[in-house]
């Protein structure tokens, strides 16, 4: 029961990259654990990633509020409610014919998934800086680090050990030929120094 077609949406390196990492290994789990714990948006979550890995390093002052304000309503009000309609049509809502709900939850599975596109669009599209930075690996796995820790901070998100666990899953999609131990230890560093450098926020 197809709804959209994929050949309206114009080519877009975020969106390729994001499908990429969040396909691989236990990057989709470890991002929708994340979400049911604290509410956050996954493209944004890829978004951090990307703009690390794409040469533009961390995130100047400005650009992840500008990104963030960009998609707000969109992902409140179009997302959040598909996504909601989503939760609730699963398993059928009797008395109705459950087949037919079934076939709705369908539709609104694949309408989410479009909505979904659109913002990594708008995200992409709030970001007008070339990446003109570093590519070498380490230093793009901290940059990532660094933009995601910094998306925690600007949405009021106490972070633990879970959460921890969650990133080095989705570093390890997002970095494939770099070892799994080496991502381990610079995010276990960079969480040291991010609690170090915050006394009073509860950070790992």
């Amino acid at each position: 029961m197809a709804v959209f077609s994929s050949g309206i949406f114009p080519p877009n390196e975020l969106w390729d990259y994001a499908t990429r990492v969040y396909g691989r290994g236990r990057a989709q789990e470890a991002c929708l654990a994340m979400q049911d714990r604290h509410g956050l948006d996954v493209n944004v979550l890829m978004f951090c990633c990307w703009v690390a890995s794409s040469g533009r390093g961390r995130f100047r002052d400005g650009e992840l509020e500008h990104a963030l304000q960009a998609v707000d309503r969109w992902h409140d009000h179009v997302i959040g409610n598909l996504h909601q309609l989503k939760l609730f049509l699963k398993g059928g809502v009797a008395p109705a014919p459950k087949t037919l709900s079934d076939d709705l939850r369908r539709v609104v599975v694949e309408s989410e998934l479009h909505a979904e596109h659109v913002e990594v669009l708008m995200l992409h599209t709030s970001l007008t800086r070339v990446g003109t930075g570093t590519f070498d690996r380490v230093q793009q796995i901290e940059d990532s680090l660094a933009n995601l820790f910094r998306y925690f901070t600007l949405i009021n998100v106490d972070t633990d050990d879970r959460d921890l666990s969650a990133l080095i899953e989705i570093l390890i999609a997002a970095f494939p030929d770099e070892l799994p131990g080496r991502i381990e230890t610079l995010a276990a560093g960079a969480a040291f120094r991010l609690k170090a450098g915050s006394g009073a926020r509860r950070s790992f």
